[in-house]
């Protein structure tokens, strides 16, 4: 089984979980993982775990990742480690992104709200990626002012929501947001590739 493959096999076992109405969608989980596999992505910062759908799925394939995150919920804490099991260890956990301490992630993932998100560009690598699940606008343009270099693209799936979802299968699979901070070479090449393919779907949605 590839790691894609791994990783939708561990997402399927969110989409039963208690308090599943708010987690990711099953696209946003995939392209995050293309985007490990892709560049190489060692450390991965996530704001706002939830009851950890994206860490869960993403550990379960790589457990030497560095994965950090911001969780305050009371019923999520708990849920964390109740979904999460032995990968837990895995995963260091702030109440806050201001207890963050200064780093350099290569992936930062925004799956919540946080009123230190300024701190955001004081904590990803020269090069690293900004992933929005979500909508989340006021989000997106606060992240696009902090970090003026960047490339952003608005990923989205040509799929509807699958049988074990707990989304309504009428509906698109959610979409990500993804800003490259300060891109090289491949990192502008799949982005290109990336508006590119955003493009068409759009169309074939019509």
């Amino acid at each position: 089984m590839n790691q894609k493959n791994l990783v939708l096999k561990s997402y399927k076992k969110f989409c039963q979980a208690e308090g599943n109405e708010h987690i990711a969608s099953e696209f946003a989980v995939l392209k995050i993982q293309e985007l490990i596999e892709k560049f190489d992505i060692k450390s991965i910062l996530e704001i706002g775990l939830g009851i950890g759908a994206i860490a869960g799925s993403i550990l379960s394939v790589d457990r030497n990742l560095i994965y950090a995150g911001t969780e305050n919920n009371e019923f999520c804490l708990a849920a964390l480690k109740k979904n999460l099991g032995t990968k837990f260890q895995n995963l260091k956990v702030f109440y806050e992104l201001s207890e963050v301490p200064i780093s350099n992630y290569d992936l930062i993932i925004i799956d919540g709200k946080d009123p230190e998100l300024s701190k955001i560009k004081h904590l990803l690598n020269s090069s690293g990626i900004i992933v929005i699940e979500g909508d989340r606008l006021p989000q997106q343009r606060l992240l696009k002012k902090y970090i003026p270099a960047h490339k952003f693209v608005h990923a989205i799936s040509n799929k509807k929501n699958a049988i074990y979802s707990p989304f309504s299968q009428a509906h698109w699979q959610g979409g990500v947001k993804i800003i490259f901070a300060d891109p090289g070479f491949n990192q502008l090449i799949w982005w290109g590739k990336e508006k590119f393919k955003t493009k068409l779907k759009y169309y074939f949605r019509k």
